[in-house]
């Protein structure tokens, strides 16, 4: 029997709830890297030349799902949550920081989300009353959080959701070529570069990476965990974002309706139930990361807590300025991450100790992290199109791979330098 919602909190995993096999792994991450929003990303790479944007989102999609594995091996090796895990490096109050933006971008994508299935509802159905809409996939949400994550793998994804949304997805692709390659190719822009277009694809997996952990720690290897996560997410994020670069156009009501032209409504309206994992993900993880600095708090009052507010913000919030929040994500969290498996991978040649999360080892700040994060996030900034200095016409190599070799290399000498300080003052 699926327990209904997990009663540990951010204590390891028990090993008899550790029931997630590669398979399981590979399913869950493909149906997360469903989505219209995807499709809606895939489109801004209209502006780079057709040939660019597709080997943008090739390599994109491979390398981020690459770092999108390695972040959840960290939680499938000691059945920890995502925010748990990155305390060895940043220490507890590190931690909390990410943790408060974690919760807020996670807010963000659930508002997202909620906007996307309601906009779909309505052109379904006829009936365009958006708070009803918003309230009614809020409760959706909201049942799917208390079910919890094993509930969802198991009863809903692998028996029936992720068939269909494949099987949906692959009429879509093979009407969208049919249909729209010739124009894709010819009127493809020049207006953006093959950087800045890996920025943007890379951005959505980078994007799930607070998250992985808090799915991963139900692993039963870690081997099978990270085959699943990249084979499955890399998969699903090449085939919508070429979708939406097929498509060329990001206004969320136009894709629908071109979608829907493509698919009978019934299993368009499939699709769009499987999209309510996605935000069940979001709602669920923000929970996970408020429990990491408030222990105590009840994990389905926060579900529910959170459903409410991103509902309530559903009603006042426009779609437009999403491309502008992918890049945000991107600042923050690739440089959280390249310090944090730089961390796990070279540094502790991935071996944690348990009381380095947990116990009496656990530090308070991690100054060498911290610093590197924050240099990272800095350039990433500067080097994005969110910087005001920001000159489309000039040559760029985009954000992403600087962002994560400062952010890396930073916390090495920053670490070493540390190393040989506290050295020499033992000396004296």
């Amino acid at each position: 029997m699926v327990p209904k919602l997990p009663k540990w909190g951010i204590d390891p995993v028990p090993p008899k709830h550790r029931i997630l096999g590669g398979f399981d792994y590979f399913i869950l991450w493909s149906s997360l890297g469903v989505g219209l929003l995807v499709f809606s990303a895939g489109s801004f790479l209209s502006d780079a030349p057709f040939y660019h944007a597709l080997l943008a989102i090739i390599i994109g999609s491979i390398a981020g799902s690459v770092l999108l594995s390695m972040a959840g091996k960290i939680g499938s090796d000691h059945a920890v949550p995502s925010l748990i895990g990155i305390r060895p490096a940043f220490g507890l109050y590190g931690s909390y920081l990410a943790a408060i933006l974690n919760v807020i971008q996670l807010i963000g994508w659930t508002t997202f989300e909620i906007l996307i299935l309601s906009k779909a509802a309505q052109q379904l159905t006829n009936i365009h009353v958006t708070f009803v809409w918003n309230i009614i996939f809020g409760v959706i949400i909201t049942l799917f959080g208390i079910f919890g994550p094993l509930f969802l793998v198991k009863q809903w994804l692998s028996k029936f959701a992720i068939w269909i949304v494949y099987g949906s997805t692959i009429i879509i692709l093979i009407s969208l070529l049919s249909q729209n390659l010739p124009n894709a190719i010819s009127v493809a822009g020049n207006d953006m570069s093959f950087f800045v277009a890996l920025d943007i694809v890379i951005a959505m997996p980078i994007s799930w990476m607070p998250l992985v952990s808090d799915y991963n720690r139900f692993a039963r290897k870690s081997k099978g965990a990270f085959v699943g996560t990249l084979i499955g997410f890399s998969i699903t994020n090449i085939l919508f974002y070429l979708g939406g670069l097929l498509l060329g156009f990001g206004d969320i009501s136009s894709i629908i309706i071109s979608i829907q032209a493509i698919l009978f409504g019934f299993i368009l309206l499939v699709m769009l139930v499987d999209e309510v994992d996605n935000a069940f993900a979001d709602i669920y993880s923000a929970a996970i990361s408020s429990q990491s600095i408030f222990h105590n708090l009840n994990q389905r009052h926060l579900i529910i807590g959170f459903s409410i507010v991103s509902t309530i913000l559903s009603i006042f919030i426009s779609i437009e300025g999403y491309e502008q929040f992918l890049l945000l994500i991107g600042a923050l969290f690739i440089p959280l991450f390249g310090v944090l498996l730089t961390d796990y991978f070279v540094l502790k040649r991935g071996r944690y100790q348990n009381d380095m999360m947990y116990g009496n080892n656990l530090i308070k700040i991690g100054y060498p992290a911290m610093v590197s994060w924050f240099m990272g996030a800095v350039l990433y900034y500067l080097l994005s199109q969110l910087s005001p200095a920001y000159i489309s016409q000039l040559p760029t190599i985009g954000s992403t791979i600087p962002s994560l070799i400062v952010s890396s290399l930073s916390y090495l000498l920053i670490t070493n330098l540390h190393f040989k300080f506290k050295v020499l003052k033992n000396k004296i």
